[in-house]
């Protein structure tokens, strides 16, 4: 997985760059951003009926091939000097559909794969290697970026999705933990509604992915706004807005590697309020910063605080799922989270076209602050009593 995200990563930031280079505007960056994470919205619920009830593996088979086909496409078209920002979007909208139904599954796969005890360290330590792809990857490709241009990037993402494909065959069938069916099968919309029934009646999942749709929608909108912010407010070339992401990539890294050393010491609703709490106000910090010396170091530290709080919220949602419900709530998960890109791509897009990207980055600090004032409200004030994210899963109503 490292190996196939550091290509993701050179993709990821290669991708809105190559949009500025065709003279695109910040609202073509933000709908470029929603097209891409659009699909999830509609679709990764049917992704979560679909990891319930086939061979995760196989389906992970035929989603990292389809996405390494995208970025072939994209990579021809780029190095053949034929793309027009109208085949970027296309193309984001097709690797959005792949996503809607990968994600749900690989964020279901995970605890497959260890005991229930280590749970939380297996999701600490994807996330470190999600987050080491996020320093290396950008750092490479602000360098690649600037001597060779995007579509060098985009090839070698394309081929680093052989170490995905190589990997899932190397894993042995008989290590993996499948869920035993349904005694009787229901229809998938009952399936859908079973699951969200669970999620809207079991307060800690519910207020977690409150905060993290709230957050995600008004002030995770990095990839919108990181390049105008490293063009037209810290001045920077191609290596420099490399750098940026990969410091925040530092950050993320070094928070998801806390989570695994904390947690047994921290309560998780600790780790999810107190971090939400620092990346609200260090975004706010970062909107105010004019200097790439300012910039760096807040952009680290804000890392960090972002993967204590979205990890953080990942182990308690987990550890409250029963596993014949985990990949149909662990699918909301994933709509919440990446369906919220496309609003937030474009509300980001639009203010920055108006005002420019500090504003967008103040005034999603200040949206994000309100939703993390209602969900610690409820959780804290209301619910002491969910703070444990060992207890046992609650029942529907109760």
């Amino acid at each position: 997985m490292i190996v196939s995200l550091i290509g993701t990563w050179m993709q990821s930031v290669s991708q809105p760059w190559l949009v500025l280079l065709l003279g695109g505007s910040p609202l073509d960056l933000g709908l470029v951003v929603a097209l891409q994470f659009l699909p999830s919205m509609v679709l990764a619920p049917f992704g979560g009926v679909l990891a319930d009830r086939v061979d995760k593996r196989r389906v992970l088979y035929v989603t990292q091939a389809a996405a390494m086909v995208q970025a072939l496409i994209l990579f021809g078209l780029t190095v053949t000097d034929v793309v027009q920002i109208w085949h970027v979007m296309v193309l984001a909208f097709g690797l959005g559909i792949v996503n809607a139904v990968d994600m749900p599954v690989r964020q279901s796969f995970a605890p497959d794969l260890v005991p229930r005890q280590d749970l939380m360290n297996a999701i600490a330590l994807n996330a470190a290697s999600f987050n080491l792809g996020r320093v290396i990857g950008p750092a490479i490709a602000g360098v690649t970026l600037a001597i060779f241009g995007p579509a060098f990037n985009f090839g070698v993402n394309a081929v680093s999705y052989l170490a995905v494909l190589l990997a899932l065959a190397r894993l042995d069938p008989a290590g993996i933990t499948r869920p035993a069916p349904p005694a009787v099968p229901i229809s998938v919309r009952a399936s859908l509604v079973e699951g969200l029934r669970f999620a809207v009646h079991t307060p800690g999942v519910l207020w977690p992915l409150v905060l993290l749709g709230g957050v995600s929608t008004f002030a995770m909108n990095f990839q919108t706004l990181l390049p105008l912010f490293a063009v037209d407010t810290l001045d920077l070339e191609a290596d420099g807005y490399g750098a940026l992401f990969a410091a925040m990539g530092v950050g993320t890294l070094i928070g998801s590697l806390s989570l695994a050393f904390v947690a047994d010491r921290r309560p998780v609703l600790v780790m999810i309020l107190g971090g939400g709490l620092g990346f609200v106000g260090l975004e706010a910090l970062l909107g105010l910063s004019r200097t790439p010396l300012a910039a760096f170091p807040v952009i680290v530290v804000l890392g960090l605080c972002s993967m204590l709080m979205v990890n953080s919220i990942n182990v308690m949602v987990q550890h409250r799922v029963p596993d014949a419900l985990r990949g149909r709530v662990m699918a909301l998960y994933v709509t919440v989270f990446a369906g919220s890109t496309p609003i937030g791509g474009l509300l980001a897009g639009g203010i920055s076209q108006a005002w420019g990207a500090p504003a967008a980055l103040l005034i999603g600090a200040g949206l994000a602050s309100l939703v993390l004032a209602l969900v610690a409200w409820q959780l804290v004030v209301r619910g002491k009593a969910w703070a444990d994210p060992t207890a046992s899963p609650m029942r529907a109503g109760t």
